[in-house]
C-alpha cells in the first residue's frame, strides 16, 4: 500500500461522505463530496479526496450494491482515483456486505478490513461485537431505526445474514489478542485468512492505537486491501495517505449570515441536541418550530414559511425540527396510527415524507432568504442538497472532529450532521463556532482586544 496522489471515499450517505471526506483534509487534502456520480465534475489539482454519497442505505441489496460498483468505477475512469476508502456506519446500518463485496470487485482487491469502530464518538469493537458507550447496538436507538433497525450487536454475524452460505464462509475476524500484539502479528494474521480465501475481515478497536497498528498492518501485507470503516480509521489512514507537503489550510473568517438548521431526524441525541440549545442562556436569538404529524401529513404551506424567513434574518437561528415527533406518536400511538393508515403510509414510509417535507420547505426558503444551512440526519442533509441544486461540495473547514463547514457550487455554506452524533452541546458548539467565526464578531473581539 503505497501514498496515492488521489483518494476516494464511498459511503452510503452524505452525512457519512462528509465526516470521512473532512478526516483527509484536516490532514492538508483539498476534498470535495459528489452527490451524483453521473456527473462528475472536472479535475481539479487542488483536490485530492472525492467522496461520493450513493444514499444506498435505505435500498434493496442488490441495487445497493450495484450503486457502489458504478460509483467505484466513475472514480477511477472520471477522476483518476486509485486508491479507495469504504465507508461504513459505525452502527452498522446499510447494506454493508453487499456493498463492500462490489468495491472489491470494482477495486480489483483480495479482501476488505473492516473496522467500524469510532472511539471519539465511543463506539469500540471487541470479540467482532459492536459497542456504544459500553452498550451492544442492539440496545441502542440503533435497533429502533424507522428503515433499518439493528437487530445484532456481533459486526461477523450481521455480514454472514446479509450474504448467501457460500459467501458467509468469507467472514472473519481478528479480535483483540492479536491486535494487541501490534502491526507485526496483525500482519501475519492477515496474510494467514487472505491465504485461506477470507474476504471479509472484522478487526477489534478498544483505542486510537489500534487503528494505527492497523493501518501499520495493511501497509504491511502482502495483498491488496481495501479499508472499510467508520472516520475513526479514515483519520489513522490521513496521517499515511496523505504526504506531509500537502497544503496548509488558512483559518477562514465567514460573512455574518443567519442560521436555518432543519433536523429530520427523530433521534433521542438530536432531540436533545435541540432541547439543549433552545434553553442555552447564551443564546437569546433562536426560534424553534416543532412540527407535529399533521404538519408532514399537511404538506408545506405559506404559513410556515413565513414562520421561518419573518425570523430568518440578521443573525438569527430558526431551527424547524421533528424532535418531539417520536413522543407525539409513542402517546397518541392508536391515533397516529390511524392517521397514516387513512394517508396510506407506513412508518417506514412516513419517516421518507419527512425528508422530502423538509427539502420542500427549503426550497421555498431560499427563494427569499440568505442563510447558512445545518442539516441533521444523513437522508436530510442529501435531500436539501439537492434541493438546492447543489452538485458537489467543497470542505472548509473543521467545526468539530466529524463536522465539516461546506460550500456547494453555487456558494451555499451547508452543515452536515449525522442524527446520532455528537453529544448534548453539538448543536450549540456549532453554532459558537460561528460566532467565533463571522465578520462581525471577529471585529468586535478585535476591537475588545484593542
Amino acid at each position: 500500500m503505497f501514498i496515492p496522489s488521489i483518494i476516494g471515499i464511498i459511503a452510503d450517505d452524505l452525512t457519512g461522505a462528509n465526516d470521512t471526506a473532512l478526516q483527509f483534509h484536516k490532514k492538508g487534502c483539498g476534498a470535495e463530496i459528489i452527490l451524483d456520480y453521473n456527473n462528475l465534475p472536472n479535475k481539479r489539482a487542488s483536490t485530492a479526496a472525492w467522496a461520493v454519497s450513493t444514499e444506498s442505505r435505505n435500498i434493496e441489496p442488490e441495487a445497493a450494491a450495484k450503486k457502489t460498483y458504478e460509483a467505484v468505477k466513475a472514480l477511477k475512469d472520471g477522476l483518476g482515483v486509485e486508491y479507495f476508502y469504504k465507508k461504513i456506519d459505525s452502527t452498522l446500518r446499510g447494506n454493508i456486505a453487499a456493498e463492500i463485496y462490489a468495491a472489491l470487485e470494482a477495486t480489483e482487491k483480495d479482501a476488505a478490513i473492516i473496522v467500524p469502530a469510532y472511539i471519539q464518538e465511543g463506539r469500540i469493537t471487541i470479540g467482532g461485537f459492536q459497542l456504544l458507550k459500553g452498550i451492544p447496538i442492539e440496545r441502542t436507538e440503533a435497533a429502533r431505526d424507522p428503515h433499518v433497525p439493528i437487530c445484532d450487536s456481533s459486526i461477523p454475524l450481521i455480514l454472514k445474514k446479509q450474504l448467501d452460505e457460500k459467501s458467509a464462509k468469507d467472514v472473519a475476524l481478528i479480535d483483540f489478542s492479536t491486535i494487541a500484539k501490534g502491526a507485526g502479528p496483525i500482519t501475519s494474521k492477515m496474510n494467514e485468512l487472505i491465504g485461506e480465501g477470507k474476504k471479509l475481515i472484522v478487526m477489534d478497536v478498544l483505542s486510537t492505537t489500534d487503528f494505527e497498528q492497523i493501518v501499520l498492518a495493511m501497509q504491511k501485507c502482502n495483498h491488496n486491501i481495501l479499508p472499510c470503516g467508520s472516520a475513526g480509521l479514515a483519520q489513522a489512514l490521513g496521517e499515511i495517505w496523505v504526504p506531509g507537503d500537502k497544503l496548509r489550510h488558512i483559518k477562514k473568517t465567514l460573512p455574518l449570515l443567519p442560521k436555518l438548521v432543519l433536523c429530520g431526524s427523530a433521534t433521542q441525541l438530536g432531540a436533545l441536541q435541540i432541547r439543549k440549545l433552545q434553553y442555552d442562556d447564551d443564546i437569546e436569538n433562536a426560534y424553534f418550530i416543532n412540527l407535529r404529524l399533521s404538519d408532514i401529513l399537511d404538506g408545506v404551506n405559506d404559513a410556515v414559511v413565513s414562520r421561518v424567513t419573518s425570523n430568518l434574518v440578521k443573525d438569527n437561528i430558526v431551527t424547524v425540527h421533528v424532535g418531539e415527533l417520536t413522543n407525539e406518536l409513542e402517546d397518541n400511538e392508536s391515533q397516529a396510527r390511524e392517521k397514516l393508515i387513512d394517508e396510506g403510509i407506513s412508518r417506514d414510509d412516513f419517516a421518507t415524507k419527512i425528508t422530502d417535507y423538509l427539502a420542500l420547505l427549503l426550497q421555498r426558503i431560499r427563494e427569499e432568504r440568505e442563510f447558512v444551512l445545518i442539516t441533521i440526519g444523513g437522508e436530510t442533509s442529501y435531500k436539501c442538497a439537492k434541493a438546492l441544486d447543489a452538485q458537489h461540495l467543497q470542505v472548509v473547514e473543521a467545526i468539530l472532529p466529524a463536522i465539516p463547514l461546506c460550500i456547494d457550487s453555487h456558494a451555499q455554506f451547508i452543515v452536515t450532521k449525522s442524527g446520532n452524533l455528537g453529544n448534548s452541546t453539538t448543536l450549540i458548539e456549532i453554532i459558537k463556532y460561528f460566532e467565533r467565526h463571522e465578520y462581525d464578531n471577529v471585529e468586535k473581539n478585535s476591537n475588545n482586544d484593542g
